[in-house]
């Protein structure tokens, strides 16, 4: 994580005060780190181990694996939206250690430092343009 807000510039003082905000969380191989329909309250920072994102497919309770996510990855991040409700399931494929971070928290954090969580979320943005990005690229393959 030290090495992310480093990376987008954070300033060293408030680098510690992001990293103080965040939990661990420690999944087991099958284990739900948050079930579809869920209140989003937090994302999280995959540091090890993988993740399977699921999505009702709209027959019947189905259920599809949509994305398998490696370290590295930042998973719900849509939790930074107030309110937001999940559309996915997310489950531990593997044991898996991420970090925590709550909205709450966050919320904080960009009040007192606007300009280092301004860049946080220029991160996120990013980081979600090219999911989408890859996505539309597997469906136009897919069509």
């Amino acid at each position: 994580m030290d090495t992310l807000l480093s990376r987008l510039g954070i300033p060293d003082a408030e680098k510690r005060v992001f990293v103080s905000l965040l939990s661990n969380k420690e999944l087991r191989a099958g284990d739900v780190l948050f079930e579809y329909a869920d209140v989003a309250e937090a994302l999280y920072f995959l540091q090890e181990g993988n993740l399977a994102v699921h999505k009702y497919t709209g027959f019947l309770e189905k259920m599809q694996v949509i994305a398998l996510l490696d370290p590295g990855t930042v998973v719900g991040e849509a939790a930074l939206l107030d309110g937001h409700i999940r559309k996915t399931r997310v489950t531990a494929i593997k044991d898996s250690m991420l970090l925590c971070l709550k909205n709450n928290d966050f919320e904080v954090f960009c009040k007192k430092y606007p300009q280092s969580g301004f860049v946080f979320l220029e991160y996120l943005f990013s980081t979600i343009a090219l999911r989408l990005e890859k996505t539309s690229e597997r469906l136009a393959r897919i069509l």
